[in-house]
């Protein structure tokens, strides 16, 4: 397999990421504030669909079904740390947390995130969520381990977001351009995908040039000094930004 592209049309379990962030319903957790729960073996969702069934004499021996709602559930085992790490919210944090919480008439509630294909991939179920099961095995002979679930606290907070088509150039600057002084000097970009809306950099020789923000680099009449090599950075709106560069046009005047 040496030199072999990876297979990117598979997903295993360890590009999964189960976050948490503490605070309250009523405020979404900044993406600074999310961390991983800690030394994780295993995570999982389960929807837990419950359903009521109608065994009428017009089902032909089917039994018919509906779903009423669901109970769903995001769990997670792991291995005890010594110490837990700071940039994580630690396994030996988190005990601490629900004992506190619970031993003070309170729910151990927290915002639990669970991405897919990895930290803000784009695609992710998140919410505020109660912890219902939590415990750890501290065999004699054995690695320390934890294991949790959480089910939902408030729905109203529940959302289920899959990332769009990668931020792309549906049309890209030509290579070379030649341009007769005194013409205008028009090179248009066109990018989808990604998060709009759209910033964009023009560059000339490496450089930013000044009141170029458009799709489009457009000035009226160009000059000798406009000569050289262009290129446009496109960047999304997404919570993690994504910047990508158009291919490099030489401009020539004559």
């Amino acid at each position: 397999m040496q030199g072999c592209q990876n297979d990117t049309g598979k997903l295993i379990g360890k590009t999964a990421v189960l976050r948490m962030a503490y605070g309250c319903a009523d405020t979404v957790p900044a993406l600074s504030e999310w961390k991983r729960l800690g030394a994780l073996t295993t995570k999982g969702f389960d929807y837990s669909m419950n359903t009521v069934t109608s065994e009428a004499d017009d089902t032909k021996g089917l039994v018919e079904n509906l779903v009423n709602n669901m109970d769903f559930t995001i769990s997670g085992e792991g291995e005890f740390r010594k110490k837990d790490k700071g940039t994580e919210v630690g396994a030996i944090a988190i005990s601490k947390y629900i004992f506190d919480e619970v031993q003070a008439g309170r729910q151990p509630t927290l915002w639990v995130r669970f991405d897919f294909v990895g930290e803000d991939a784009g695609t992710y179920i998140m919410g505020y969520f109660n912890t219902t099961s939590w415990s750890g095995d501290f065999g004699t002979s054995d690695i320390s381990t934890f294991s949790g679930e959480w089910k939902v606290y408030d729905a109203d907070t529940v959302v289920f977001e899959v990332a769009g088509p990668a931020l792309a150039f549906t049309t890209n600057l030509t290579a070379t351009k030649s341009v007769a002084a005194g013409s205008a000097l028009n090179m248009p970009v066109a990018v989808a995908g990604g998060t709009a809306p759209y910033t964009y950099v023009w560059k000339k020789d490496g450089a930013v040039i000044s009141g170029q923000t458009t799709a489009t680099f457009n000035k009226a009449s160009s000059v000798s000094g406009d000569a050289g090599i262009y290129i446009c950075e496109v960047t999304d709106s997404s919570a993690s930004p994504v910047k990508i560069t158009s291919a490099a046009c030489t401009v020539t005047i004559s």
